[in-house]
C-alpha cells in the first residue's frame, strides 16, 4: 500500500487482499481473492475491515465478502458488509438493523485502463518491457514466450550481481522507505515496505492533479522535462557517477529494477510475431489488456515437465 510524504493523515490506506491460483496439480486453473483488506481514513477515525473469504474444499462459493465498518476512536462498528464482490453487496447498519445494496458489480461496467502508446513507454516500463512475451504467449509460441521471458529475468541477474561487486546499494528512483518509529513523521505506517517520495498536499483537486502528474509521465504525450524538481527523489548512487566512468553508469542506466532514470531511447528491435512492436496499440483488439475470455483458456506448457496448464477466469471475473 502507498501513501506520500507530508499529507499521511489527509489520505485513506488501502491494502490489498492476496489472490490464490486454485487447481494446479488437477482440474482448471482458476484465481481467487483471499485474506483481509483494510480501508483507513485517519481523518475522520473510520476503518473497513473486509474480508474476501475463498471457497471450502467441500464447501462454500466463490468470491464471497464478509467484514463491518468501525469508530476508531471508539471502537464502536457502525455497519456490516455481505455479499459477494463479483455481485450484489449489501450494507447493515448495525444501530437500526436497516439493509440496502451498497454495491451491484453485476450490472457495472468494466472501465478499461488508459495507457500511454507504447512508443512513448519507457524502456523499462512494464507493458514495454513484457511486450515481446506477452505477444509470444498470446500467439501460443511458448518457446518462444520462455526466451524473452528468460532474457528479461538473466538481464536482471546480471545487473544484481555487478551491483554487489561494485558495491552499489540499490534505490528506487520514486519510492522511499517509511519514516516510521516512535515519533516518526510516518509513525504506524511500519508495515509499508516504500512509500511515494512525494509531496501530494495542493489545497484543491487542481493542485493535487498537477503535483501527481509531476511524478512521472502517465498521460499520452506527456514527458520527462514536464517532471517537477521538487518531486524528484534522491538519485540512487549508480545514478551519481561522474561521466568518466562508463561501466558504471551503464549499470545505472540499464538497471531492470530502476525504472528509466535517463529516459532510454525506445528500443526498435522487432518483436515475436510482429514486425514493428512500436505499431502496437493499447486498444486495438485483441490488445495486451484483454481479459481472458470465457471458453478461451490460456494455455501453457511447461518446459521441464511437458505438463500443459490452462488460465481461466474464476466465475465473475
Amino acid at each position: 500500500m502507498l501513501g506520500t510524504a507530508d499529507s499521511m493523515l489527509q489520505l485513506s490506506f488501502l491494502t490489498q487482499p492476496n489472490m490464490y491460483a486454485r487447481g494446479i496439480l488437477f482440474g482448471k486453473m482458476k484465481y481467487e481473492l483471499g485474506d483481509h483488506s483494510f480501508i483507513k481514513c485517519p481523518e475522520n477515525g473510520l476503518m473497513a475491515d473486509i474480508e474476501f473469504k475463498t471457497k471450502g474444499y467441500f464447501g462454500g462459493t466463490y468470491n464471497a465478502i464478509g467484514g463491518n465498518i468501525k469508530n476508531e476512536k471508539t471502537g464502536e462498528t457502525l455497519f456490516e458488509l455481505s455479499g459477494m464482490w463479483s455481485g450484489e453487496m449489501v450494507l447493515k447498519d448495525v444501530r437500526t438493523g436497516h439493509k440496502e445494496v451498497l454495491f451491484n458489480a453485476s450490472h457495472a461496467k468494466h472501465t478499461p485502463p488508459v495507457i500511454r502508446p507504447i512508443e512513448e513507454q519507457d524502456e523499462r516500463e512494464s507493458q514495454r518491457l513484457w511486450l515481446k512475451t506477452v505477444i509470444a504467449i498470446k500467439e501460443s509460441n511458448h518457446i518462444a514466450a520462455t526466451e524473452e521471458k528468460s532474457k528479461v529475468e538473466d538481464r536482471q541477474r546480471d545487473e544484481t550481481a555487478k551491483r554487489a561487486e561494485q558495491g552499489i546499494e540499490w534505490q528506487p528512483k520514486l519510492f522511499r522507505p517509511v519514516r516510521g518509529g516512535p515519533g516518526g513523521p510516518e509513525e504506524g505506517e511500519e508495515d509499508l515496505d516504500w512509500i511515494l517520495n512525494a509531496n501530494i498536499d495542493g489545497a484543491t483537486p487542481e493542485e493535487k492533479t498537477k503535483q501527481i502528474l509531476a511524478i512521472a509521465p502517465i498521460l499520452r504525450g506527456q514527458q520527462h522535462n514536464q517532471q517537477s524538481k521538487a518531486s524528484q527523489p534522491q538519485q540512487s548512487q549508480e545514478n551519481s557517477q561522474p561521466p568518466s566512468q562508463p561501466q558504471q553508469q551503464a549499470v545505472a542506466h540499464d538497471d531492470l529494477i530502476d525504472f528509466g532514470q535517463s529516459n532510454p531511447a525506445p528500443s526498435t528491435s522487432a518483436a515475436v510475431g510482429q514486425s514493428n512492436p512500436m505499431q502496437f496499440q493499447p486498444n486495438a483488439p485483441p490488445g495486451m489488456q484483454a481479459p481472458l475470455q470465457p471458453g478461451h483458456p490460456i494455455k501453457r506448457v511447461d518446459t521441464k515437465t511437458n505438463n500443459l496448464d490452462e488460465f481461466v477466469d474464476a466465475p465473475g471475473y
